[in-house]
């Protein structure tokens, strides 16, 4: 018996990026660390957003997320007052800085590289002391 013709692929495969699918990256310092620490790392190496925010110079994979919502609901406008708790890394503040915000003041216990002209403040939010600080930074009450 004699098999039939193969027929010819009519358009390429979809799905899967541009560059096609990639091949997962492995963990190669995986010795002294935890099996949750090797997970999270493998996620962290492997995850598309994450390679692609360190490829635009974002800080954190978070800001596609924001660039979502903005574009959906539009709400980083010039002139809006900004407070950004819990900053660190910073990724939410680069997207409202890059779409205009020029009044933000970004608070969290850990430090945080300057991201011009953000107020960065280094203080736990819960801090009575802070909500004052907070608006004198930002001229007025915020609006986000």
């Amino acid at each position: 018996m004699t098999e039939p013709p193969r027929k010819r692929m009519v358009k390429p495969p979809s799905g899967g990026t541009e560059e096609g699918r990639v091949k997962p990256a492995r963990l190669k310092t995986a010795k002294d660390r935890t099996p949750s620490s090797q997970a999270w790392l493998s996620r962290q190496i492997n995850d598309p957003f994450a390679a692609k925010a360190r490829a635009h110079g974002y800080r954190s994979r978070a800001a596609y997320k924001l660039s979502e919502l903005d574009d959906k609901l539009r709400l980083l406008k010039p002139g809006v007052r900004v407070i950004d708790l819990g900053l660190a890394p910073g990724g939410w503040t680069q997207v409202a800085i890059e779409r205009g915000v020029t009044n933000i003041v970004g608070v969290d216990l850990l430090p945080v590289d300057p991201l011009p002209p953000a107020h960065i403040l280094e203080m736990d939010f819960t801090d009575p002391e802070c909500g004052p600080r907070l608006i004198e930074l930002l001229g007025g009450p915020p609006d986000l």
